[in-house]
């Protein structure tokens, strides 16, 4: 157990809330990154022909 406090309760307590925040990351994590991809706008898709890669120019020329 690495040491982040002078006194052992607030490490303890520390290491509690690290372990609390896992289980919950664990829990519901898909269903939050579920909720933020729903709420977030989609994006206009490129045709195919703008995904194409366009040729280097010579801007010194």
């Amino acid at each position: 157990m690495k040491k982040y406090y002078e006194e052992a309760k607030y490490n303890a307590a520390f290491d509690r809330c690290v372990d609390v925040m896992s289980q919950m990351l664990q829990k519901y994590g898909h269903q939050v990154l579920d909720k933020l991809e729903q709420d977030t706008p989609q994006t206009a898709e490129c045709s195919k022909d703008d995904k194409q890669a366009q040729p280097l120019t010579d801007k010194a020329a």
